[in-house]
């Protein structure tokens, strides 16, 4: 099936192994749907099955290719991987790459994200209920009207990553460093920011009175955007610059 697979992605590309990085951007997507192939083998799905689903995942990838006049940039954005709509609890996302990818209404209560590359992707409306994120790059990621109960998030990389409306009561980010990035909207009883840096974040539209910034430094920016939103600031320290 893996063969199939390769060869199945390899048809896609043919009439345009001329197009700059396509050659590598042939080997990326055939490199993730192994790694989705297996998943769903894991999960229980027969090898026709397993095969089925991982080629649906390939989503519009196809039309998108055969238009005419494909440019390097419209590749690029072929080559995603959309979770989107799918009940994935539990699933094992360890050590995966995948930019840009889409995990939009989709259920992912416990997966495991540990040591991912989750770069622009965007979790929307989705179920993270218990899920893990540790050691993950999170740098662009959007995480907006998701349920993040009980989400573990430790040793990431926030840069630039956004939190939108998101139900953060109690999630506990304790010794992060947050770059540029933003919460807006959320719900933020009981958080917890121990000993946490902060470089140009913005806290906007939400109330940080419960939340625990013991510890935390933080320039100017933060500091004005948490003041307004009523937090405890008495054991901050306030640096000067960013990074």
């Amino acid at each position: 099936m893996i063969e199939e697979l390769k060869a199945h992605v390899h048809h896609i590309f043919a009439p345009y192994q001329n197009v700059k990085s396509a050659q590598e951007l042939e080997e990326e997507l055939s490199q993730n749907l192994k790694e989705k192939y297996h998943d769903y083998k894991q999960e229980g799905y027969s090898d026709a099955e397993a095969y089925r689903l991982t080629i649906d995942s390939i989503g519009e990838v196809s039309e998108l290719v055969a238009s005419i006049n494909l440019q390097q940039k419209e590749l690029e954005q072929a080559v995603q991987m959309n979770f989107s709509k799918q009940r994935l609890q539990y699933s094992d996302f360890r050590s995966v790459s995948v930019r840009n990818g889409k995990f939009n209404a989709s259920d992912l209560k416990g997966s495991d994200f540990s040591y991912s590359n989750l770069t622009n992707s965007t979790f929307k409306s989705s179920n993270l209920h218990q899920c893990i994120f540790e050691n993950v790059n999170l740098t662009g990621t959007l995480f907006k009207s998701s349920t993040c109960k009980g989400v573990t998030f430790k040793h990431c990389s926030y840069d630039q990553a956004q939190f939108t409306s998101c139900d953060l009561s109690g999630i506990s980010f304790d010794n992060e460093t947050f770059q540029q990035t933003i919460f807006e909207g959320c719900a933020l009883k009981k958080a917890s920011f121990r000993n946490a840096t902060f470089y140009n974040v913005q806290f906007r539209l939400l109330d940080a009175k419960k939340v625990d910034f013991t510890g935390a430094k933080m320039d100017k920016l933060t500091y004005n955007f948490l003041s307004g939103a009523k937090a405890d600031l008495s054991n901050v320290t306030l640096t000067e610059g960013g990074m």
